[in-house]
């Protein structure tokens, strides 16, 4: 993590003073000699995530449209079962069923009929877990039976960010006063407490370490295999400082 240090005072000063939308004169309720000042600062760290997530799809064309829609109702009845025997939290996405004409070959030899229109069915099946080897032990399975990988990847669970930004944000707000205090000195006042307070935190959202492949591809493809990667979780805090003289 880098960390700001801090301007000499008379650097700090000239450089607070030039940026006259960062200080403002006081408003109702504030002191005649007040000054107010807008300052933030942002706290991260860089976490191994805890959770494992993998997005797969069944999917199945015929000419007509039931045996599509019955063929990936089984396929998805199956998967979800061997998904919860081995402990794996679960859910289904969207459902779609659309139909897609062939394009009709240029020399077609007379009286051949054309490629007949397929129905398309297809559904999604997420998988989560915080055990690695489980999940892509349940993937390779639910490859094996059918079911195309369209994503894996490592995310960061609700539990662990909540956690990490307690902390961080315990530690911005320790650097954001301590700010306004360097601030007021360099500018011959004291800080007074503050006028507000805004506190905005997150995860920097990760890239998939796995896309969708053609589905004669992954028909041949082994076990996926999978390394966390570092996140990064911060919290960003805001306030206007009030400042007055000695």
């Amino acid at each position: 993590m880098a960390f700001r240090l801090p301007l000499p005072s008379a650097a700090l000063a000239i450089a607070l003073l030039a940026a006259g939308c960062a200080m403002a004169q006081p408003q109702g309720g504030q002191p005649a000699d007040a000054t107010l000042l807008n300052l933030s600062e942002t706290a991260e760290r860089d976490v191994t995530p805890d959770t494992i997530r993998a997005r797969l799809l069944a999917q199945v064309s015929s000419e007509q449209a039931a045996v599509a829609q019955n063929a990936v109702n089984a396929a998805m009845t199956k998967a979800l079962a061997k998904a919860r025997a081995l402990g794996l939290e679960v859910e289904t996405g969207g459902y779609s069923t659309y139909q897609e004409t062939p394009p009709r070959p240029q020399n077609l030899p007379p009286g051949t009929k054309p490629p007949a229109a397929q129905w398309r069915a297809q559904q999604s099946l997420v998988v989560i877990s915080k055990d690695d080897a489980k999940l892509l032990e349940a993937v390779g399975a639910l490859q094996n039976d059918g079911l195309l990988l369209q994503e894996l990847g490592y995310t960061v669970s609700r539990e662990q960010q909540r956690s990490l930004q307690d902390e961080l944000t315990a530690e911005a707000l320790q650097r954001l006063e301590a700010r306004a205090k360097k601030a007021a000195a360099a500018l011959h006042l004291r800080f007074d407490g503050w006028a507000r307070v805004g506190i905005n935190g997150g995860v920097v959202p990760p890239q998939p370490m796995f896309k969708a492949m053609r589905a004669e591809t992954m028909a041949a493809a082994a076990p996926p295999v999978a390394a966390a990667g570092e996140q990064t979780v911060s919290v960003n805090v805001s306030g206007e400082a009030i400042l007055r003289r000695d």
